[in-house]
């Protein structure tokens, strides 16, 4: 299914009928159940393909109301979330966990004693990845506890440090869990929980999400499904695999592909100076605050051109964002298949055949570009 949408087309090569082939051609080569794709610019969203199915051995159709799982896409959601606090004058990117938190400064190691929110997310805390559960199994906190999110943080900051310290702050690591300490510290300052910020954050963007895997709003949404070497393993709603609670903040929200689609446009129009939800220069501290990753999106450059990326996977969807602010120009994939390492052949494909179109790539380009992927 082919859509265009309104907006101001530029003169590209990414017509629907090419869009529709290389979906067709990546669910044929790597086994896709759905796939979307969208292009966009500034303007308006250009041209949309959904294909495929919501479970791999069923016939229902994906359609445009469909949701999928974005994976740590989230964590730069956190971000917005943060930016908007911080222009309500409730907090700052500078603020200390211990000014929000005074009560946990004498039971925590004392090298977290200059961690910001800023540096949790971007990563630079320190803080313990869990990133891999079965070598990082989560703590016993009561699971009837009503602050949950809080006792996570007070056991987070009684481990030491799992990262160095390098020019006054730790080194990267990307850290699933530094993003639940930001969001408890964002919760405290705002009075609200971390779903009423983000689903009232985005809301005011026009914009709907869904916390949790999309088949929890009932079992006719897509389905995740797991590739290994078995074969691919389909996810129902009663299937035992959940992103644990306490990592909430870092990847656990589901949005249609035009939701998505639209706010990966906010970041586009940011970049390129644009205020939106948020002032352009939060959108550029968001994006540029630290080379390499900032703060929930990765920069780079593309083929000498600056780039954004965002890309998010629990294991049994995959999601992925790149914008190219100076040509005016962004996509978004995403699909109901991924694998336990977080690598999707799939999405690489598909993106190395729209940027070698949209640029118009020589040959020699086309091979920087795999290597790039």
């Amino acid at each position: 299914m082919s859509q265009a949408t309104t907006g101001w087309a530029q003169d590209t090569s990414l017509t629907p009928e090419y869009l529709s082939q290389i979906a067709s051609e990546a669910r044929s080569r790597h086994h896709l159940p759905a796939v979307a794709v969208t292009v966009m610019n500034r303007s308006g969203i250009l041209h949309r393909e959904i294909q495929g199915v919501r479970v791999s051995d069923r016939r229902d159709a994906v359609s445009a109301a469909d949701y999928f799982h974005i994976g740590s896409c989230a964590k730069s959601v956190l971000s917005v979330v943060a930016a908007t606090l911080i222009e309500q004058g409730r907090i700052a990117w500078n603020t200390r966990l211990f000014e929000v938190f005074p009560e946990l400064h004498d039971d925590a190691d004392p090298a977290y004693a200059d961690v910001t929110l800023e540096h949790l997310l971007a990563s630079r805390a320190g803080i313990k990845a869990y990133t891999n559960l079965a070598n990082e199994p989560m703590p016993d906190i009561d699971p009837e506890a009503n602050d949950r999110r809080y006792r996570f943080v007070r056991h987070l900051i009684r481990q030491a440090p799992a990262a160095k310290r390098k020019g006054g702050e730790f080194e990267y690591l990307y850290s699933n869990a530094g993003y639940s300490m930001a969001a408890a510290m964002l919760e405290r300052v705002s009075g609200r929980d971390y779903e009423t910020l983000v689903r009232s954050t985005l809301h005011d963007a026009g914009l709907a999400v869904h916390v949790g895997w999309p088949n929890l709003l009932g079992p006719d949404q897509p389905w995740g499904h797991m590739l290994s070497d078995q074969g691919i393993e389909r996810h129902g709603p009663d299937h035992p695999y959940r992103m644990p609670d306490l990592l909430m903040p870092a990847g656990d929200l589901s949005m249609t592909p035009d939701d998505y689609a639209e706010y990966t446009r906010l970041h586009l129009r940011g970049a390129r100076g644009e205020d939106n939800l948020i002032s352009h220069t939060a959108w550029h501290h968001i994006q540029n605050a630290r080379k390499g990753f900032a703060l929930g999106v990765y920069n780079g450059d593309l083929l000498g051109r600056e780039y954004l990326g965002m890309d998010g996977s629990a294991g049994t969807f995959f999601c992925r964002s790149i914008i190219v602010p100076e040509a005016d120009f962004a996509f978004t994939i995403m699909t109901n298949l991924a694998t336990p390492t977080g690598k999707n052949e799939a999405v690489e494909w598909l993106s190395q055949r729209i940027v070698e179109r949209r640029f118009e790539l020589g040959w020699l380009q086309r091979n920087l570009l795999r290597l790039l992927w």
